[in-house]
């Protein structure tokens, strides 16, 4: 196989380097360094006459791979369909051998031909007869026993009246059992149904509460929202006002000939040379005492501020813990009535348990405790001369 896939090959794919097989820049260095070299042809782009040359280069070894896989695939085939065809006949040869060995075996070798046949032959019992069929029993002579101690002429009667019984009382039994089942699974079903109903309640329940809870947090958040950009427009508004009043003051205080300090203010009336002995040099003590008295105004209005905020603070804060304390009793009434829950239907499991085996224990005693027979039982005893 390796000699025939090597002369495919040979004949399907060219020479490297031959008229058939153009050199490609993969081949030649020396043309690929012209490329390289040539700024035109660098920048220009791809060759695509050296692409084409490799793309055909591998179509004819893809065709070439696929005629090797085909012819391959065509003998493995053949081989495969001559081994089908022999173990066809195998198999064949093999079974007529073996029909050839029962048929001999059922021919010569029956099980009645063996010397030990008529101590295991399965029916030698139900083929014997009593030794007295009747009183013209043929086989009795004259000086025969017409009587033999013990012998029962109407066991067989008695027999099928016992097994008619028996098969009454199986049925209405059976009946009776089938008749517990089916209550047994009504029962079974209503309790599924139970149960099914109360976890639905359960499921509903506890859908509505994640509602209420998911509502107040939405409504809280909301809440909080508003009160943060309530408190956020505030100190915005707050900062600009201080902000304008600052600017005011800082106006006020660049453009103040007495704070800057003038020099046209200290020039003296008298002469043009000479300054004023009054001119400011810095506040008085009453001056500076109100300074002081109004500081301590705007501290104590800044502590009234801040009194509020932390009021403010405090309010929020016990509104979310009631808020807290509300969802956690919530969830304790929920975890408290599905624990009640889960006790009845326990009770009801264990009482359906209790039932069932009290009824169980009444049919066992029922069933085994007491075998009732009929009047045709007893009627066959008596009747013969035992």
């Amino acid at each position: 196989l390796r000699r025939a896939q090597k002369a495919a090959l040979t004949m399907v794919l060219p020479t490297i380097g031959s008229e058939s097989f153009p050199r490609t820049k993969r081949f030649d260095a020396r043309d690929r360094l012209a490329l390289i070299h040539n700024a035109k042809r660098r920048t220009t782009g791809v060759d695509v006459a050296g692409l084409d040359a490799q793309i055909a280069e591998k179509k004819v070894l893809a065709l070439a791979e696929a005629e090797l896989t085909r012819a391959h695939d065509l003998r493995t085939s053949a081989l495969d369909n001559r081994l089908v065809i022999l173990e066809q006949e195998r198999r064949g040869i093999q079974a007529d051998l073996n029909r050839n060995v029962v048929a001999y075996r059922a021919e010569h070798q029956g099980k009645h031909t063996r010397r030990e046949y008529d101590l295991s032959d399965p029916s030698g019992l139900r083929n014997e007869t009593p030794a007295r069929l009747g009183d013209d029993d043929v086989r009795n002579g004259a000086s025969g026993m017409q009587k033999f101690s013990g012998e029962d002429l109407f066991a067989g009667e008695r027999r099928v009246q016992q097994t008619k019984q028996a098969s009454s009382w199986y049925a209405a039994q059976t009946a009776e059992k089938e008749l517990r089942k089916t209550n047994a699974r009504e029962q079974k079903k209503q309790h599924g149904d139970l149960i099914a109903e109360q976890e639905q309640y359960q499921n509903d329940v506890f859908d509505a509460q994640a509602f209420a809870r998911r509502s107040h947090a939405v409504a809280t958040r909301a809440q909080n929202q508003h009160m943060a950009n309530e408190r956020k427009d505030e100190l915005v508004t707050q900062k600009a006002r201080r902000k304008a009043l600052d600017d005011a003051e800082f106006s006020h205080a660049d453009k103040d000939p007495f704070l800057t300090e003038d020099p046209r203010v200290a020039v003296s009336s008298l002469a043009s040379h000479r300054v004023r002995p009054d001119h400011y040099k810095g506040a008085s003590v009453h001056e500076l005492a109100a300074t002081a008295a109004f500081q301590a105004e705007q501290r104590v209005a800044r502590k009234a501020r801040d009194l509020e905020l932390l009021q403010e603070e405090a309010l929020v804060a016990s509104h979310h813990e009631n808020t807290r304390k509300a969802l956690e009793m919530n969830a304790e009434r929920v975890e408290q009535f599905r624990a009640e829950q889960r006790a009845a239907v326990l009770a009801t499991v264990i009482g359906q348990r209790g039932e069932k085996f009290d009824n169980d224990q009444n049919d066992r005693a029922e069933r085994f405790g007491s075998g009732r027979f009929g009047e045709a039982y007893f009627n066959g005893f008596g009747t013969s001369a035992r």
